[in-house]
């Protein structure tokens, strides 16, 4: 399940690794998802699903002594006119991948 969850691989891939079909693999996941949830709600671990104020994020915090943040970066659609492009404009002259050299 932790695979699963770090990963996000299709059924198929996943039925490949564990040996089990593409249908198992979805059941298994699903089943495994509700114990995982029920384990961490009984130890008071899960993790809320959405805040509603900044104040909310604030008392978080507090209680935790180490934070990571997912600040990976993911390319968008912009708008065809330039108006709307001006909003979605980040300053870089291009992708990470057209510089890499990969694509």
């Amino acid at each position: 399940m932790l695979y699963y969850l770090k990963t996000y691989p299709t059924f198929d891939v996943l039925g490949f690794l564990f040996g089990l079909s593409a249908g198992h693999a979805h059941d298994h996941v699903t089943f495994f998802m509700h114990v995982l949830k029920r384990a961490l709600a009984d130890q008071d671990k899960l993790p809320k699903d959405t805040l509603e104020t900044p104040e909310e994020l604030s008392q978080l915090i507090d209680n935790y002594s180490d934070i990571i943040i997912d600040g990976v970066e993911t390319p968008c659609v912009r708008p065809q006119n330039e108006a709307g492009q001006k909003e979605y404009y980040s300053g870089k002259k291009t992708s990470y991948r057209e510089n890499s050299g990969y694509f």
